[in-house]
């Protein structure tokens, strides 16, 4: 208890297993906390007594899930081994934290999403002017430790992107990270292992390169070293036993690609559907044919972090035309890429020291492919082109590979198993002492059986067995029915229910030699095994560089095979201002959809000639489906991959911004209205002339009069004040009068056709606004009663003819008895005839029939 204390102290606030045996015990507050998380019986060694100590336990073997159940459910887990033989310990076993599993720090394959990055995030806050912060994040699994510096109301849309299940801060109570923490999914929290006030940092980062983004050097700002020294600092803690994979810590700013806050990637479903959160569905879904992992998290990234600089998106243009021209010597590669395991994770388990036989295997494997590949990308170019720069594979390529490859081929067997212990990993013929040791073993297993057919012979007892158990060893099994034949030599070892086990001198002598044997031969291996993880550990920078590139190449892979099977073009992408789209599809109801049956539309903006267009038709008519087609057309274009159109131009978006549907946020206090109006304010403080602008409702949660007001003024400051790209889709019909006296404004809308009674959706968008909305039309095709839907007929029929609803409680459609005298006094007024005196006159008059 002295020990679990001591390891307690230092870890305050995790959930500490704690090596007993075959078990991991908790104790005190961790087992009660863990008896109600995991569903385990919560009991104690002291029953009866007042001050008993609760305690529960995991068996050993099966502790992996028990941990990544408490890490999903936001717990830290410290890892409390016995570091010494018990058989030859003197006293009490030693032990020691040999890992920490955090939400943030997990390396156990079983729980890691191979398709997605497992990030620890850190935030330092400029203690001077608060507003300014260093935000930094790593993936202890790859070893990518990324850096930048941005404003505080910037944080949290950077964190939407980045997705960390873990986000550490110096002090995450205290302002003005408190408002950040009650927006946040993920929890902030200091981290245990270091100071709360961190130094300068570069110490912690000292033996990294740098490297920067393509438009500037790589300097790092001080807030940006101190929140990369405090994810490093933390990570190197969670590992006492191992190194890190982290050689490199890359700069940037979140202008170097496109800027996509929380609305839009959720809007767009880049990555999620809107509602229920599912993946399937989703954009990256649609897109996604990646057949590695590293390929799919490397997509992943393209699509949250769209490029804004025009070459590098042609580059990565070249690369996905290359493939899509090479259509057979693509799916070669693409099947050979199949064949490579993860290398980026394999190389940070190398380097970690965690990297099991298999894992070695596969490793070896993948590394021997690895020439083939590149003779097969370099087989597609020709004299007159080389490789598009994202296919180039020289990483793949550098004389470390080769040899590590023809090392761990001529080490390890063929079929490697799964883990050390279950023995034969090397292969034979590559260690003397492992050949000795199982010839020895093989040679003793022979003779066993040797000495089990003689003494069958020699007895006369047919039905002899030489057997095998761990607490016994090697004996010799006799049944009650020849127990007289045993001969004088064999010593009585054991009574069983059916008979006696014995053993004699030839036998426990065999015994020593073959266990001897055995037990040398699993130290050999366990050594020869820990010295090519080491091998591998040293050659982890060039596997991982070579994973990475093939991580792109699959990328390029995924966006070339997308673009043939579903006949997407390749955009022109330049630094214009002008979004041109010719039959443009939205790639996700589009696949959806039997092939040929979605229906393409145009769309053209231009901040200096057709810069905002209002978008009217009926509910369900295909307005919102128009709106996103037209921004994931844009994303899809600045990732460098071919779009759903029969042709496009993209004039790069440094911003995408979306205004979407209706929600409430009741956590904050906030209205459906309230959110519109935040994402609205948003919207119109950080666009630019560069951005792109979708704005699907405004002002729809307040009264008719003041959410036209609002839409009509907010539609003006985009195009007078902002001049960017916008798409604003409304059922305010008033707007669609916006045109007459704003030249860069155009009217849209959806068409519908009214046949028996009946709407059909077209699905085309065309020239001109609509005057209907169609909602009835609508409520009726939801399944609204008939009687509702004739009695909202009436009530529309009489609100267009002007009449009044009053506020009497019997609602009247029949006309009033007699016109309003204020109205029939107006209708007879000549106002060009009219004097100031008679006005006056004619003002009081009307005030007395009020």
């Amino acid at each position: 208890m002295r020990q679990y204390l001591d390891v307690k102290d230092r870890h305050p606030t995790a959930i500490i297993f704690f090596r007993l045996g075959d078990f991991y015990e908790m104790f005190f507050e961790d087992a009660v906390v863990a008896s109600r998380l995991l569903d385990l019986t919560l009991t104690t060694r002291d029953k009866g007594k007042d001050d008993a100590v609760p305690m529960c336990g995991v068996p050993h073997h099966a502790s992996r899930g028990y941990v990544a159940k408490l890490t999903e459910l936001g717990h830290t887990v410290v890892m409390c081994e016995q570091v010494e033989d018990p058989k030859l310990a003197k006293g009490l076993v030693k032990r020691e934290v040999v890992r920490i599993v955090t939400p943030g720090i997990v390396l156990d394959d079983e729980v890691l999403d191979p398709k997605r990055p497992r990030y620890v995030a850190a935030i330092v806050v400029d203690k001077v002017t608060k507003d300014k912060v260093g935000l930094a994040y790593l993936d202890a699994t790859t070893g990518e430790l990324c850096a930048t510096e941005l404003p505080l109301a910037a944080v949290h849309d950077e964190l939407v992107r980045v997705a960390p299940r873990e986000i550490l801060a110096e002090d995450p109570t205290k302002a003005p990270l408190a408002q950040l923490r009650a927006r946040l999914a993920t929890a902030v929290r200091a981290p245990w292992n270091i100071a709360p006030e961190i130094a300068d940092g570069r110490a912690e980062l000292r033996g990294l390169a740098l490297t920067a983004s393509y438009a500037r050097p790589a300097e790092a700002g001080p807030l940006a070293v101190r929140a990369a020294a405090m994810a490093l600092a933390y990570a190197r803690a969670t590992q006492p036993t191992g190194a890190l994979p982290i050689s490199t810590l890359r700069l940037y700013e979140p202008a170097d690609a496109v800027v996509l806050d929380e609305a839009a990637i959720a809007n767009l479903e880049l990555t999620e559907t809107l509602i229920g959160k599912h993946a399937e569905g989703s954009l990256l879904d649609v897109i996604d044919d990646t057949v590695t992992a590293p390929g799919a998290r490397r997509l992943r990234r393209w699509l949250l972090y769209p490029l804004v600089d025009v070459p590098q998106i042609r580059r990565r243009q070249d690369a996905v035309a290359w493939l899509v021209e090479r259509g057979e010597l693509a799916e070669s590669i693409r099947r050979v890429l199949a064949k490579t395991a993860d290398l980026e994770r394999l190389a940070g388990k190398c380097t970690l020291g965690i990297a099991t036989p298999r894992d070695l295997g596969r490793l070896r494997d993948a590394l021997v492919e690895l020439p083939a590949l590149v003779a097969l990308v370099r087989s597609g170019q020709n004299s007159l082109t080389g490789l598009p720069e994202p296919l180039d594979l020289k990483a793949c390529l550098v004389a470390a590979l080769p040899a590590l490859a023809a090392r761990l081929a001529a080490a390890l067997v063929d079929e490697v198993p799964a883990l050390l212990k279950d023995g034969g990993v090397i292969r034979t013929g590559r260690d003397p002492v492992v050949d000795e040791c199982r010839r020895l073993a093989d040679g003793g297993k022979d003779e066993i059986l040797a000495i089990e057919a003689h003494e069958q012979e020699a007895t006369g007892i047919a039905s002899l067995k030489v057997r095998y158990n761990r607490v016994f060893g090697y004996y010799i099994e006799v049944t009650k029915t020849h127990l007289a034949k045993v001969p004088a030599h064999f010593i009585r070892k054991q009574t069983i229910a059916n008979g006696e086990r014995y053993v004699t001198a030839a036998l426990a002598k065999l015994e020593a030699r073959v266990v001897a044997a055995e037990e040398t031969l699993a130290t050999r291996e366990a050594e020869l095994v820990k010295a090519e993880v080491v091998a591998c550990a040293d050659a982890a920078p060039q596997i991982a560089a070579a994973g990475a590139a093939l991580a792109g190449l699959d990328a390029c892979g995924s966006l070339a095979s997308i673009a043939a099977r579903r006949n997407y073009c390749r955009p022109i992408v330049d630094s214009g201002y002008v979004l041109d789209i010719v039959d443009g599809r939205h790639p996700v109801i589009e696949a959806m959809l039997p092939p040929g049956t979605f229906v393409p539309n145009d769309c053209h903006l231009d901040p200096a000639a057709e810069q905002l267009v209002l978008v009217t038709g009926p509910n369900m008519a295909g307005k919102s489906t128009y709106m996103r087609q037209v921004a994931q057309i844009a994303l899809l274009a600045q990732i460098g991959g071919f779009v759903p159109a029969r042709s496009a131009t993209v004039g790069v978006c440094d911003r995408v911004f979306t205004r979407v549907g209706a929600a409430d946020n009741l956590s904050r206090g906030d209205s459906t209205f309230m959110v519109e109006m935040r994402e609205t304010s948003s919207i119109l403080a950080k666009a630019t002339r560069r951005s792109l602008v979708i704005l699907d409702e405004v002002g729809r949660g307040t009264s008719t009069f003041d959410g036209v007001s609002i839409a009509w003024a907010v539609a003006e400051h985009l195009h007078d004040a902002i001049a960017c790209r916008t798409l604003f889709a409304t059922h305010y019909h008033e707007l669609v009068a916006l045109a007459d006296s704003r030249p860069r404004v155009r009217n849209l809308s959806v068409a519908v056709r009214e046949h028996k009674g009946e709407i059909v959706f077209l699905r085309r968008v065309v020239a001109g606004g609509a005057n209907k909305s169609y909602g009835i039309d609508v409520a009726r095709l939801a399944g609204l009663p008939t009687k509702v839907v004739s009695r909202a007929r009436q009530i529309m029929a009489q609100l267009e003819g002007g009449a009044s609803l009053g506020s009497t409680p019997q609602l009247s459609l029949l006309p009033t008895a007699a016109p309003s005298p204020v109205v029939a006094r107006l209708a007879a007024l000549d106002i060009d005839r009219t004097t100031p005196l008679e006005a006056l006159q004619l003002l009081a008059e009307l005030k007395s029939l009020v």
